[in-house]
């Protein structure tokens, strides 16, 4: 068992944009001398986060770090060509090898707006997700065929970089199983225990050799009153549109943002926020089931705070190189 982080580069508390990114390079050095297997940056837009172009951070943030992993988590393949994005990849495992990942999500990354500047020009009818990311597949791998089958990212593509979906349901993960690629479930978005069993079932009874990691919300503190912001702040609105499209937004004032720009009928409800915090032994007690579960290989743990203090503090105390042996040695929690 490993553990890597996912980092959305939020504006800090009492920061800006620039400070915000530089911190995500402390960290993403952090984690690499502390041991973590990977360190993501995500695609946002239009939101209070610094990250809006992960391919640009990883380039960065492989010049600042020796070991780690750096992957995308991840980049919103609806709106790209997958050639393209292909080609950036491939450019950047040129330049790191063996440490690149390329994390493909099929969420917008934003509400409305942004998706539509995103988009604009586009073909009204283009490809679905599904098949941009069969595209985006042989492209990596050089396994494309039809018109484009003589077509390469470099003129050396014996190390692509490594290929994840990104996904939050058994149906993605049988969908990644069945492309015979490794799967990220967004456990911290799903927020369904239920879920996160079936679709690890899903992955395994038709992938036996492709990676499944399981991202969680957590944070490490003694601090009961930031435990009971952590909770409220990260309440989650999941929003039923009338033509049957689920949303789900962070925040009383994003939910109400989406509503106002939806030209649809929407019906909220509020979810609890599912997030693993405490001290660090609450904390690695917790994980116990995760960790001790066959069939997840790795645990990528998101960090729902713009407080930097407890941001490092909880790299710090989940690092690898001090509390795997000992989180194996600890009971699961009830």
């Amino acid at each position: 068992m490993e553990f890597s982080i996912l980092n959305q580069s939020p504006v800090l508390e009492g920061g800006d944009v620039s400070s915000s990114l530089n911190d995500t390079i402390e960290l993403a050095q952090k984690a690499d001398e502390r041991g973590y297997r990977r360190y993501y940056v995500s695609e946002h837009h239009n939101e209070p986060l610094a990250g809006t172009a992960p391919e640009i951070m990883i380039s960065h943030l492989l010049a600042y770090t020796k070991r780690i992993n750096i992957g995308s988590g991840g980049v919103m393949l609806q709106h790209y060509s997958p050639f393209k994005v292909a080609e950036q990849f491939q450019l950047m495992s040129h330049l790191a090898p063996g440490r690149v990942d390329l994390g493909i999500g099929k969420a917008p990354g934003g509400l409305r707006l942004s998706t539509a500047a995103l988009q604009s020009g586009f073909a009204e009818n283009g490809p679905s997700f599904d098949e941009k990311f069969k595209a985006l597949a042989g492209f990596v791998n050089q396994t494309q065929t039809g018109e484009f089958k003589d077509l390469k990212t470099s003129p050396d593509s014996s190390n692509p970089p490594e290929l994840f979906l990104l996904g939050s349901s058994p149906d993605s993960a049988l969908f990644a199983a069945r492309e015979n690629v490794n799967f990220i479930y967004a456990h911290f978005i799903s927020n369904d225990q239920k879920k996160l069993e079936d679709s690890i079932s899903a992955y395994r009874k038709n992938n036996g050799k492709g990676s499944f990691i399981a991202a969680l919300s957590v944070v490490v503190t003694d601090d009961k009153e930031a435990q009971r912001r952590l909770k409220e702040e990260n309440t989650l609105y999941e929003l039923h549109h009338d033509s049957g499209k689920i949303l789900r937004v962070k925040g009383e004032v994003r939910a109400a943002s989406a509503i106002a720009a939806s030209e649809e009928p929407v019906t909220a409800k509020r979810v609890e926020a599912d997030i693993i915090v405490g001290t660090r032994e609450d904390v690695l007690q917790k994980l116990g089931w995760y960790i001790e579960n066959n069939g997840i290989d790795e645990l990528m743990f998101h960090l729902p705070t713009n407080d930097k203090k407890l941001r490092h503090q909880t790299i710090e105390a989940l690092a690898p190189v001090d509390t795997l042996q000992k989180s194996l040695e600890m009971p699961a929690a009830k």
